[in-house]
C-alpha cells in the first residue's frame, strides 16, 4: 500500500518545507554554540584548530615595565605573578569574549567584530611604520573534535 494524495499539495510542500527549515535552523543554532564553545576553549588551551600551540609572546610583550620595579631594584610581587601568567591573546580577555555565533536562516558564522582580530588569526606587521610583525596565532576554524561534533548534530536531527 501507499499514500495518495489528490489535489492541490502547494500547501503541504509550504509546511514541508517550513519544517525543514526549522529544524535545519536548530541545527545551525546547535552548530554555532558547538563552534564558539571550542574557539574560547582555545584560548584557554592557547592553540590553534589544528591542535599546534601559538607562538609564544615576544620577549619584549612580557618584560617588565618601570613601574614593575621596586625602588632596591628588584621586581614587585604583583609583577612576577603578572608575567608568569600572561597568556596569549587573553591581555583583557576582550577578543575572546566577543566570539559570537551569527545564523542567518540555516546558515551559521562564528567570529568577532573587533578590528584588531584578524591580525592575531591571520598574522602581519603592526604598529607604527608596520614595524612589528605579529605572529599568526589562529583561533577561528574547525578543529576534528568540532568536526565529529558537528556530524552527531547533523545524525541526531537527520534521526540517527
Amino acid at each position: 500500500m501507499g499514500v495518495r494524495i489528490v489535489g492541490d499539495v502547494t500547501r503541504l510542500n509550504r509546511a514541508l518545507r517550513k519544517l525543514a527549515a526549522t529544524r535545519l535552523d536548530r541545527v545551525a543554532a546547535s552548530v554555532g554554540e558547538v563552534l564558539v564553545s571550542s574557539t574560547i576553549q582555545r584560548f584557554n588551551e592557547q592553540k590553534g584548530p589544528d591542535g599546534r600551540p601559538w607562538e609564544p609572546l615576544a620577549a619584549a610583550t612580557v618584560a617588565p615595565r618601570k613601574k614593575d620595579f621596586k625602588k632596591s631594584g628588584g621586581l614587585r610581587k604583583q609583577a612576577l605573578e603578572r608575567m608568569e601568567k600572561r597568556k596569549i591573546l587573553i591581555q583583557s580577555g576582550r577578543l575572546r569574549n566577543s566570539i559570537t555565533a551569527r545564523r542567518d536562516g540555516t546558515r551559521v558564522a562564528v567570529g568577532t567584530n573587533l578590528v584588531y582580530a584578524a591580525i592575531h588569526q591571520f598574522g602581519g606587521l603592526a604598529g607604527r611604520g608596520r614595524g612589528v610583525r605579529i605572529p599568526a596565532r589562529p583561533y577561528l576554524g574547525i578543529s576534528r573534535a568540532d568536526e565529529a561534533e558537528i556530524e552527531r548534530i547533523l545524525k541526531e536531527a537527520l534521526g540517527g
